[in-house]
């Protein structure tokens, strides 16, 4: 959904404690490299004011086959290089799979994800 990430967050963590046998709220990160100073208030907000029993923060990574670069988020062609033979690799509920693996259901998940960008 086209919700703003603290609007997702208090929304959906206000379920978590209904939620018997757990919840896991992914936050689906949009940059290759978001500032750990924006992830460490980021993680207090959350743990100081939202009923989020567990969270995870994801970000996509692109493996070039042809020079073993990983960018940090999902992209066509290799940064580095420029190589179009990549590997997409994201998480899958609770680990990381290559995207070529998934069901064409799970892969439309994937392309439908709402990233968000961490700022301060």
């Amino acid at each position: 959904a086209d919700i703003g990430l603290w609007d997702r967050i208090r929304i959906e963590s206000a379920f978590h404690p209904l939620l018997i046998g757990g919840a896991l709220m992914h936050i689906w990160l949009g940059e290759a490299f978001p500032s750990v100073e924006a992830l460490h208030e980021m993680n207090k907000k959350i743990i100081n004011n939202t009923l989020t029993a567990y969270y995870a923060y994801t970000k996509d990574l692109t493996l070039c086959k042809k020079c073993n670069f990983v960018h940090g988020e999902a992209v066509r062609t290799c940064p580095k290089c420029g190589a179009s033979d990549v590997e997409i690799y994201s998480r899958i509920t609770g680990y990381y799979q290559n995207i070529s693996s998934w069901n064409e259901g799970k892969r439309a998940e994937f392309l439908d994800r709402k990233r968000y960008k961490v700022l301060n």
